[in-house]
């Protein structure tokens, strides 16, 4: 029996968005590696340190998805004469969803996932010369705690965030800043308070100044 291969896809503003960000040649290897897989079943191999891979991880499972019910006939449901097709259509006739519900719909976890990838992406890149993976961990962790509050950023927010998170790492250390982040989210902060870092610093060189005094004294030093 002659395979079956599927003749479109889905293809998501998320996707296009992150490819944006590569460099032009890579951008073109992501559109033909994009092609191969979905028209040809040939998966993609890219070095896992690359940018190639960052976009690509993002976007698979939404390939996969479009590329199974493509192949199922589907489109976004079950095909037209399925009985799940007509249960579906039945049950909308009977209720309209009222305003709350549409309001909840916004924040499904596979939409929230598909908005979100996008920083995930951007973090990939404004860490990955930078060598601080458990700092780009962390902010990850601040994302789905923004997202669960509701609370999503725009991509010029995003950015201006980051270049903060690195002129407060770059000052006060890698480790200060993400203990931070972890303190913010365990206070329900709206956002990440560096002010916190100066008073932090100035706190500790008080309490090392008054033990040394006290050292003195003491004869210790």
């Amino acid at each position: 029996m002659e395979e079956k291969k599927i003749k479109s896809f889905m293809f998501y503003s998320n996707y296009y968005l992150l490819i944006k960000l590569l460099p032009k040649n890579d951008q073109e290897k992501i559109v033909l590696s994009i092609l191969k897989f979905m028209f040809e079943d040939i998966e993609p191999e890219f070095d896992d340190s690359s940018q190639l891979y960052a976009v690509w991880t993002n976007i698979q499972m939404g390939l996969k998805t479009s590329k199974r019910n493509a192949l199922n006939g589907l489109k976004g449901g079950a095909p037209v004469g399925n009985s799940n097709a007509e249960k579906t259509t039945h049950k909308t006739s009977q209720k309209q969803p009222t305003k709350q519900a549409t309001k909840q719909a916004k924040w499904e976890p596979k939409k929230q996932t598909n908005n979100i990838s996008t920083f995930y992406f951007l973090l990939s890149n404004f860490y990955y010369l930078q060598d601080k993976r458990l700092l780009r961990e962390k902010m990850k962790k601040w994302l789905d705690y923004k997202w669960e509050r509701k609370e999503p950023y725009l991509e010029t927010g995003f950015k201006s965030l980051l270049t903060q998170v690195e002129n407060n790492t770059k000052q006060f250390g890698q480790q200060a800043v993400i203990c931070l982040i972890d303190e913010c989210m365990a206070s329900n902060y709206k956002g990440i308070i560096f002010d916190k870092l100066k008073q932090n610093q100035t706190s500790s060189k008080k309490n090392s100044n008054l033990f040394r005094e006290i050292a003195e004294e003491e004869g210790i030093i």
